[in-house]
């Protein structure tokens, strides 16, 4: 993780707009300017045991469909879930989620390069087709979760609990999201994607909520070990 001068990176996270006026520590992570500290780790500790928000904008992603789309991936192994509106976990650092039948998302954790992998390869093959990604993409942890989710989004998963390899595509504060519940460093977090045109909307809306109910803002560097 490299430090940098905001004012001297072209490419930054699409939530950085919305994270200036913060006191934010910045650094370079896959070459995107990313907050990675909002405060003293004992404060962002507390954050996220209570309502803890975090950008993870700047991870790679990887976006393909199409007819022979899971095949295509299956061939350069990459293992994808059997079911649609579900994810998986391939080479233990990526989480590939398939959107309907034919549509996978990939996102590689911090220590994957499977996304690189496949973006170097530029064959044409017939019925896979490469959808570009610009998410902002989030991490939610702590106790206040699902009273915050009960808040924004438009299915209450107070009482519709995601399963363990669900995924959902929902409205998150009026923006459509894809939402899913992971296990990560021991914690259960949820995880959401949104268009990045929208990220700074929807950062300003779950910090304030998350504040008020004793959390707030969380830098990345809490989830790299």
């Amino acid at each position: 993780m490299q430090v940098s001068n905001m004012k001297t990176i072209s490419q930054t996270s699409p939530v950085a707009h919305a994270q200036l006026k913060s006191n934010a520590k910045w650094a370079l992570v896959n070459g995107i300017n990313t907050a990675v500290e909002f405060g003293s780790a004992e404060v962002e500790q507390a954050r996220k045991k209570i309502l803890g928000v975090t950008d993870v904008s700047c991870l790679s992603r990887y976006g393909v469909k199409g007819a022979q789309a899971a095949k295509w991936l299956a061939e350069r192994q990459v293992t994808t879930p059997a079911n649609p509106n579900s994810w998986s976990v391939s080479d233990q650092n990526t989480l590939v989620l398939r959107l309907g039948g034919s549509e996978f998302v990939l996102e590689d954790q911090f220590a994957g390069s499977t996304c690189a992998r496949l973006a170097s390869d530029t064959n044409r093959v017939p019925n896979v087709y490469k959808v570009p990604r610009a998410d902002a993409a989030f991490i939610l942890s702590g106790s206040e979760v699902l009273n915050m989710l009960s808040e924004l989004c438009s299915l209450d998963l107070r009482e519709k609990s995601l399963g363990a390899e669900e995924v959902i595509m929902t409205q998150i504060a009026g923006i459509s999201a894809i939402v899913l519940r992971q296990d990560l460093n021991g914690e259960q977090v949820y995880r959401i994607w949104c268009d990045g045109t929208y990220g700074p909307y929807l950062w300003d809306v779950m910090v304030e909520i998350a504040v008020e109910l004793g959390g707030g803002a969380v830098g990345l560097a809490c989830y790299q070990s």
